[in-house]
């Protein structure tokens, strides 16, 4: 019996049935089903950007208004040309407008836009929207 021949013996009586991906490194199949290879890069700015507004809104700015924002959570638009700001304002007290909240961060998002790249030492860091979180779980966002 031929070598090929012995193999193809051996293989049926293996596996019930031979499939196309039969016989081919595993980690060449990872790579060709992996759909998002730079998820990590996205991730890791996502990180240090919620790391860096953290500090830039309660300690860089004068203004009493970012002093009581909390920074919940910093997410990227699946397409990356847009990092989703979710802030949340600690003093339920103050009896502020959302347009007038969200309006400021709007007001401020080119600076914030700097910091950051400088932060993570990129010449580009995606645009920012911004959604407040008020206690009743609603969430507010800024339109363009």
């Amino acid at each position: 019996m031929k070598r090929s021949k012995k193999w193809l013996y051996e293989a049926n009586q293996l596996c019930a049935e031979l499939g196309s991906e039969d016989g081919i490194d595993p980690r060449i199949l990872a790579r060709k089903y992996d759909s998002k290879p730079s998820d990590h890069k996205v991730q890791q700015l996502s990180k240090k950007a919620k790391q860096i507004l953290s500090l830039v809104l309660t300690g860089e700015l004068g203004d009493p208004i970012f002093q009581n924002l909390d920074v919940i959570a910093v997410n990227a638009s699946e397409d990356g040309q847009f990092l989703v700001v979710t802030v949340h304002h600690m003093d339920s007290d103050l009896a502020l407008d959302r347009r007038y909240i969200l309006n400021k961060l709007q007001a401020i998002q080119g600076y914030l836009r700097s910091v950051i790249a400088q932060a993570v030492k990129r010449k580009h860091v995606p645009t920012l929207k911004f959604q407040l979180m008020v206690a009743s779980d609603e969430v507010s966002s800024y339109a363009n």
